[in-house]
Protein backbone atom coordinates (compact mmCIF):
# COMPACT_ATOMS: atom_id res chain seq x y z
CA UNK A 1 0.00 0.00 0.00
CA UNK A 2 1.22 3.48 -1.04
CA UNK A 3 1.80 5.52 2.25
CA UNK A 4 3.74 8.97 2.66
CA UNK A 5 6.13 8.55 5.82
CA UNK A 6 7.24 12.16 7.43
CA UNK A 7 9.53 12.45 10.85
CA UNK A 8 8.16 14.38 13.91
CA UNK A 9 9.73 17.82 13.15
CA UNK A 10 8.83 17.37 9.32
CA UNK A 11 5.07 17.31 10.45
CA UNK A 12 5.70 19.54 12.84
CA UNK A 13 7.27 21.99 10.00
CA UNK A 14 4.28 21.32 7.73
CA UNK A 15 1.59 21.65 9.79
CA UNK A 16 2.69 25.60 11.08
CA UNK A 17 3.65 26.48 7.43
CA UNK A 18 0.45 24.86 5.61
CA UNK A 19 -2.44 24.50 6.29
CA UNK A 20 -4.20 21.19 6.82
CA UNK A 21 -6.27 20.71 3.25
CA UNK A 22 -3.23 22.05 1.27
CA UNK A 23 -0.90 19.71 2.80
CA UNK A 24 -3.63 16.88 2.56
CA UNK A 25 -4.38 17.87 -1.00
CA UNK A 26 -0.17 18.26 -1.60
CA UNK A 27 0.37 14.60 -0.54
CA UNK A 28 -2.89 13.10 -1.50
CA UNK A 29 -3.61 12.14 2.39
CA UNK A 30 -6.42 12.46 4.00
CA UNK A 31 -6.65 15.77 6.67
CA UNK A 32 -8.02 13.27 9.57
CA UNK A 33 -4.91 11.19 9.01
CA UNK A 34 -2.37 14.45 9.67
CA UNK A 35 -4.86 15.36 12.51
CA UNK A 36 -4.22 11.44 13.87
CA UNK A 37 -0.42 11.59 13.15
CA UNK A 38 -0.11 15.05 14.77
CA UNK A 39 -1.91 13.47 18.09
CA UNK A 40 0.22 10.61 17.77
CA UNK A 41 3.38 12.27 18.21
CA UNK A 42 2.01 14.86 20.68
CA UNK A 43 2.48 17.72 18.05
CA UNK A 44 0.49 20.63 18.73
CA UNK A 45 -2.06 22.15 15.76
CA UNK A 46 -2.40 25.44 14.86
CA UNK A 47 -6.46 26.30 15.53
CA UNK A 48 -7.87 27.77 12.60
CA UNK A 49 -8.01 31.73 13.61
CA UNK A 50 -4.43 31.21 13.00
CA UNK A 51 -4.66 31.26 9.58
CA UNK A 52 -7.19 34.20 9.12
CA UNK A 53 -4.93 36.25 10.33
CA UNK A 54 -2.14 37.90 8.51
CA UNK A 55 1.21 36.50 8.13
CA UNK A 56 3.37 38.76 10.41
CA UNK A 57 0.89 37.76 13.06
CA UNK A 58 1.76 34.25 12.66
CA UNK A 59 4.38 34.19 15.44
CA UNK A 60 3.40 32.78 18.46
CA UNK A 61 4.35 28.96 17.53
CA UNK A 62 4.44 26.63 20.55
CA UNK A 63 7.78 24.79 20.27
CA UNK A 64 7.78 21.00 19.36
CA UNK A 65 7.86 18.92 23.10
CA UNK A 66 11.43 17.27 23.49
CA UNK A 67 9.73 14.73 26.33
CA UNK A 68 8.11 12.44 23.18
CA UNK A 69 9.71 8.86 23.86
CA UNK A 70 7.68 7.43 20.88
CA UNK A 71 8.59 6.49 17.06
CA UNK A 72 10.23 9.33 15.35
CA UNK A 73 8.77 8.32 12.06
CA UNK A 74 4.68 7.81 11.09
CA UNK A 75 3.40 6.46 7.84
CA UNK A 76 0.01 8.00 6.75
CA UNK A 77 -1.98 5.77 4.00
CA UNK A 78 -2.52 8.19 0.71
CA UNK A 79 -5.99 8.50 0.03
CA UNK A 80 -6.77 6.44 -2.95
CA UNK A 81 -5.96 3.18 -0.64
CA UNK A 82 -8.08 4.89 2.34
CA UNK A 83 -10.70 5.11 -0.10
CA UNK A 84 -10.88 1.52 -0.99
CA UNK A 85 -11.06 0.42 2.64
CA UNK A 86 -13.93 2.53 3.20
CA UNK A 87 -15.85 0.93 -0.09
CA UNK A 88 -18.72 -0.92 1.10
CA UNK A 89 -19.58 -4.64 -0.47
CA UNK A 90 -22.59 -3.27 -1.71
CA UNK A 91 -23.69 0.43 -3.14
CA UNK A 92 -26.43 2.37 -2.14
CA UNK A 93 -28.35 4.89 -4.30
CA UNK A 94 -26.60 7.40 -1.10
CA UNK A 95 -23.04 6.22 -1.48
CA UNK A 96 -23.33 6.37 -5.44
CA UNK A 97 -24.48 9.33 -5.38
CA UNK A 98 -22.10 11.13 -2.96
CA UNK A 99 -18.91 9.86 -4.95
CA UNK A 100 -20.51 11.20 -8.24
CA UNK A 101 -20.12 14.24 -5.99
CA UNK A 102 -16.95 14.12 -5.15
CA UNK A 103 -15.64 12.70 -8.53
CA UNK A 104 -16.95 15.61 -10.24
CA UNK A 105 -13.67 17.55 -10.66
CA UNK A 106 -15.62 21.30 -10.70
CA UNK A 107 -18.31 20.79 -7.62
CA UNK A 108 -16.63 23.09 -5.43
CA UNK A 109 -15.77 20.76 -2.28
CA UNK A 110 -12.08 22.28 -1.13
CA UNK A 111 -12.42 24.62 2.08
CA UNK A 112 -11.77 27.83 1.56
CA UNK A 113 -8.08 29.34 3.82
CA UNK A 114 -9.84 32.96 4.12
CA UNK A 115 -12.82 34.48 4.52
CA UNK A 116 -13.02 36.58 0.98
CA UNK A 117 -15.34 37.16 -2.25
CA UNK A 118 -17.80 35.91 0.93
CA UNK A 119 -21.54 35.32 -0.02
CA UNK A 120 -23.89 38.20 1.16
CA UNK A 121 -24.86 35.75 4.11
CA UNK A 122 -21.50 35.40 5.01
CA UNK A 123 -20.68 38.62 5.12
CA UNK A 124 -22.78 39.59 7.26
CA UNK A 125 -23.37 36.95 9.73
CA UNK A 126 -19.26 37.76 10.36
CA UNK A 127 -20.20 41.60 10.77
CA UNK A 128 -22.92 40.72 13.60
CA UNK A 129 -20.30 38.64 15.62
CA UNK A 130 -17.44 40.78 15.42
CA UNK A 131 -19.96 43.33 17.25
CA UNK A 132 -21.37 40.34 18.71
CA UNK A 133 -17.54 40.24 20.57
CA UNK A 134 -17.36 43.30 21.93
CA UNK A 135 -20.71 43.72 22.81
CA UNK A 136 -22.46 40.50 24.11
CA UNK A 137 -26.06 42.14 23.78
CA UNK A 138 -25.39 43.11 19.96
CA UNK A 139 -28.94 42.30 18.27
CA UNK A 140 -29.30 40.72 14.61
CA UNK A 141 -31.91 40.64 12.12
CA UNK A 142 -32.48 36.67 12.18
CA UNK A 143 -33.45 36.70 8.59
CA UNK A 144 -30.00 37.95 7.24
CA UNK A 145 -27.62 36.19 9.06
CA UNK A 146 -26.98 32.34 9.89
CA UNK A 147 -28.26 30.30 12.33
CA UNK A 148 -24.96 29.33 13.87
CA UNK A 149 -24.69 28.04 17.86
CA UNK A 150 -20.74 28.00 17.85
CA UNK A 151 -18.03 29.34 20.44
CA UNK A 152 -16.09 32.31 19.59
CA UNK A 153 -13.44 30.76 18.57
CA UNK A 154 -14.54 28.55 16.12
CA UNK A 155 -16.62 31.11 14.30
CA UNK A 156 -14.14 31.16 11.25
CA UNK A 157 -14.49 27.61 10.90
CA UNK A 158 -17.81 27.43 10.78
CA UNK A 159 -17.89 30.27 8.37
CA UNK A 160 -15.85 28.55 6.40
CA UNK A 161 -17.48 25.36 5.92
CA UNK A 162 -20.92 27.43 5.40
CA UNK A 163 -19.19 29.36 2.60
CA UNK A 164 -18.31 25.76 0.69
CA UNK A 165 -21.85 24.06 1.40
CA UNK A 166 -23.34 27.23 0.52
CA UNK A 167 -21.31 27.33 -2.83
CA UNK A 168 -22.06 23.05 -3.88
CA UNK A 169 -25.77 23.91 -3.08
CA UNK A 170 -25.75 26.96 -5.98
CA UNK A 171 -23.26 24.81 -8.18
CA UNK A 172 -25.63 21.55 -8.01
CA UNK A 173 -28.84 24.07 -8.68
CA UNK A 174 -30.95 24.39 -5.31
CA UNK A 175 -30.69 27.37 -3.78
CA UNK A 176 -29.99 28.63 -0.43
CA UNK A 177 -32.43 30.87 1.77
CA UNK A 178 -33.73 32.06 5.02
CA UNK A 179 -37.14 30.65 6.12
CA UNK A 180 -39.57 32.80 7.77
CA UNK A 181 -38.72 31.30 11.03
CA UNK A 182 -35.38 32.36 10.55
CA UNK A 183 -33.99 28.77 10.22
CA UNK A 184 -31.44 28.25 7.22
CA UNK A 185 -33.18 26.34 4.15
CA UNK A 186 -32.07 24.88 0.96
CA UNK A 187 -34.57 24.92 -1.41
CA UNK A 188 -35.02 22.04 -4.22
CA UNK A 189 -36.73 22.67 -7.87
CA UNK A 190 -39.38 20.43 -6.72
CA UNK A 191 -40.26 22.66 -4.52
CA UNK A 192 -38.91 20.90 -1.73
CA UNK A 193 -37.12 22.93 1.27
CA UNK A 194 -35.31 21.25 4.17
CA UNK A 195 -33.92 23.17 6.53
CA UNK A 196 -30.09 22.97 7.75
CA UNK A 197 -28.03 24.01 10.67
CA UNK A 198 -25.06 23.90 12.57
CA UNK A 199 -23.53 24.13 15.92
CA UNK A 200 -21.04 22.96 17.95
CA UNK A 201 -20.91 20.18 20.40
CA UNK A 202 -21.27 21.00 24.12
CA UNK A 203 -20.66 19.00 27.66
CA UNK A 204 -22.06 19.28 30.85
CA UNK A 205 -20.14 19.95 33.73
CA UNK A 206 -21.10 18.77 37.34
CA UNK A 207 -20.78 20.55 40.98
CA UNK A 208 -18.24 18.72 42.99
CA UNK A 209 -18.65 15.27 41.29
CA UNK A 210 -22.50 15.35 42.03
CA UNK A 211 -24.83 14.86 39.24
CA UNK A 212 -25.82 18.26 39.72
CA UNK A 213 -25.56 20.27 36.82
CA UNK A 214 -23.41 23.69 37.08
CA UNK A 215 -23.34 24.44 32.97
CA UNK A 216 -22.11 23.52 29.70
CA UNK A 217 -18.70 24.15 27.57
CA UNK A 218 -18.36 23.93 23.86
CA UNK A 219 -15.93 20.61 22.79
CA UNK A 220 -15.07 21.97 19.48
CA UNK A 221 -16.24 19.56 17.71
CA UNK A 222 -19.15 20.32 15.11
CA UNK A 223 -22.88 18.97 14.27
CA UNK A 224 -24.21 19.34 10.76
CA UNK A 225 -28.18 18.15 10.99
CA UNK A 226 -30.79 18.17 8.23
CA UNK A 227 -34.92 17.84 8.79
CA UNK A 228 -37.61 17.97 6.95
CA UNK A 229 -40.72 17.08 9.51
CA UNK A 230 -39.63 13.90 11.45
CA UNK A 231 -37.43 12.71 8.76
CA UNK A 232 -33.73 14.04 10.39
CA UNK A 233 -30.07 13.56 9.55
CA UNK A 234 -27.02 14.27 11.38
CA UNK A 235 -23.24 14.03 10.86
CA UNK A 236 -21.41 14.59 14.41
CA UNK A 237 -17.02 14.87 13.84
CA UNK A 238 -15.47 11.99 14.97
CA UNK A 239 -13.07 9.91 12.84
CA UNK A 240 -14.38 12.30 10.26
CA UNK A 241 -14.71 16.15 10.37
CA UNK A 242 -17.07 17.47 8.60
CA UNK A 243 -15.29 19.55 6.26
CA UNK A 244 -14.35 16.06 4.73
CA UNK A 245 -18.46 15.04 4.35
CA UNK A 246 -19.97 17.81 2.42
CA UNK A 247 -20.36 15.39 -0.77
CA UNK A 248 -22.26 12.81 1.44
CA UNK A 249 -24.34 15.98 3.02
CA UNK A 250 -25.45 17.14 -0.33
CA UNK A 251 -26.47 13.74 -1.14
CA UNK A 252 -28.57 12.73 1.24
CA UNK A 253 -30.21 16.33 0.98
CA UNK A 254 -30.83 15.62 -2.85
CA UNK A 255 -32.21 12.04 -2.07
CA UNK A 256 -34.49 13.39 0.98
CA UNK A 257 -35.70 16.14 -1.02
CA UNK A 258 -36.38 13.63 -4.24
CA UNK A 259 -38.73 11.43 -1.88
CA UNK A 260 -41.35 13.88 -2.15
Amino acid sequence: MDKITFTRSELYDLVWKFPIPQIAKHYEISSMGIKNACEKMNIPLPKSRHWIRPEYKRKNIPELSLDFKGNNEVAILKKTYEMQLRVPAKSTPLLDLALSIKNDAQAPLDISEKLENNIGIIKSTKEYWERKILDQDALANKLEILDLSVSEENVDRALLFMDAFIRLVQYRGHKFSKGLDGLDTVIFKNGSEIKVDLREAQKRLFKNGLRETSGYIFTGDFIFRISKGSNKKEWREGRIILEDNLALIMAKLELMAAED
